[in-house]
This record gives structure tokens, sequence and C-alpha cells, in this order.
């Protein structure tokens, strides 16, 4: 599973270097089942919500954090 994330960055940050710990904001979104629907779940949340208006000092980035790490074995 993975948890969808938008993080808000500011202008003067490269998109490569906005990361969790540095963003203005993290705002948490919906859950996905893999990496590809995290994606495109990601897009269409921010799509659907009012925080993708436009912003002149600030963008914002999807990331998919991982919340587990496979089926249990036993």
């Amino acid at each position: 599973m993975f948890k969808i994330l938008i993080l808000v960055c500011s202008a003067a940050l490269a998109p490569e270097e906005c990361q969790i710990n540095n963003a203005s904001a993290v705002i948490q979104g919906p859950d996905a089942q893999n990496e590809v629907m995290c994606g495109l779940n990601g897009q269409a949340y921010l799509a659907t919500t009012a925080i993708a208006e436009k912003r002149e000092d600030e963008y914002l980035k999807v990331r998919c954090a991982r919340t587990t790490i496979g089926p249990t074995v036993g």
C-alpha cells in the first residue's frame, strides 16, 4: 500500500530537492494500491481540490510513501 502525499514547496527549491522534511506543508491524500495508481490518483486528487490553484512563490509535488512492506509470511 502507498499513501499519497502532496508537498507544497518553495519556488526557490529545485523539484528534486523538495522532500517531506523541507516542504512548506505536507497534505495527506488517499491510499493507493501501487506506484502507478498513486501517481494517477495523486494528480486526480490535486485536480479536484482548491490547493491546485496557481501560486507564484510555491509549487506542488505528488509523493508516494510506502505504508506496508508486503504480505506477511506465516
